[in-house]
């Protein structure tokens, strides 16, 4: 019997806040069965997206948490239920890219020799807007990647 390669599934989970009941008809038994089924080997999911909204219940941000997260055990839920399969479940933090943080803390933004940063408007292609590690944005990195570690 010839043997299928790895197969990774990487759940692209950039949810604007203008989307409601976010994981509302979650079902973490159906998720993990189908992924078996299709001999998924893993699937990253989601703690930030490029809007710069958590799918996990935060304590240490919730002003951060997606404003329509039905589900706030999500994460936890899709990890669990991937892992009782046999699954991997890396999780998908993002770092350069956040539109929620770009706006709160422009300071972080990465510039350019002439003091303008990356990135164009949200509405429009190439939005993004750099953030810099060398910047307090370290630290807020730091403590939410301590979060979902702990969470999980």
């Amino acid at each position: 019997m010839q043997m299928l390669s790895p197969r990774q599934v990487h759940l692209d989970f950039h949810t604007s806040e203008w989307i409601e009941g976010v994981g509302a008809q979650f079902d973490a038994e159906t998720f993990a069965r189908m992924a078996k089924e299709a001999a998924v080997s893993s699937m990253t999911v989601f703690a930030r997206c490029h809007h710069g909204w958590l799918y996990y219940d935060s304590w240490r941000f919730p002003e951060r948490v997606h404003p329509h997260l039905a589900n706030r055990n999500l994460l936890v839920e899709q990890v669990r239920a991937l892992h009782a399969q046999g699954i991997k479940a890396p999780v998908y933090i993002t770092v350069q890219w956040d539109y929620y943080t770009a706006n709160r803390h422009p300071e972080w933004l990465i510039r350019k020799p002439d003091g303008a940063h990356e990135g164009g408007p949200f509405s429009e292609p190439g939005f993004y807007q750099s953030l810099c590690v060398n910047t307090g944005y370290w630290k807020f990195l730091q403590e939410q990647t301590l979060e979902v570690m702990e969470l999980l």
